[in-house]
C-alpha cells in the first residue's frame, strides 16, 4: 500500500492485507455472528463501554466477538470490508491486495 493511502487513515487504524478467501472468510463470520440475537445489544454495551469505531457511519453487520468489535463495510467496487476495533480504540481494516488501496 502506498503512504499517501495510509495517510488517509485515522491514527490507530491499520491496514492488513490477506489473502482474498481469507478475507471471504472473515466476512462469512462476521455475517453470521452479526444474526445472532444478542448481536445489536452487545454492540450497544461494547460501545458504551469503549466509544464508537473509526467508520460507523460505514459500517454494517456488526458483531461483537470476545473483546473485539467486529464489522464490515462496502469498499467503492462493492467488495465488503472486515473491521476489528479493539477494547484500546485500535482498528484493523482487512482487505487483499489487490484492493488494498481502493477499499476507502
Amino acid at each position: 500500500m502506498s503512504s499517501a493511502a495510509a495517510s488517509n487513515l485515522p491514527d490507530g487504524v491499520e491496514i492488513v492485507v490477506l489473502e482474498a478467501r481469507a478475507v471471504d472468510e472473515m466476512v462469512g463470520k462476521i455475517r453470521a455472528a452479526s444474526a445472532a440475537p444478542t448481536a445489536d445489544a452487545a454492540v450497544d454495551a461494547w460501545r458504551a463501554e469503549h466509544g464508537d469505531e473509526h467508520y460507523r457511519e460505514k459500517g454494517h453487520d456488526h458483531a461483537v466477538v470476545g473483546e473485539t468489535l467486529m464489522y464490515l463495510h462496502d469498499a467503492p467496487d462493492g467488495m465488503l470490508v472486515p473491521h476489528a476495533v479493539y477494547p484500546d480504540g485500535s482498528e484493523k481494516v482487512y482487505t487483499d491486495l489487490e484492493h488494498a488501496e481502493s477499499a476507502f
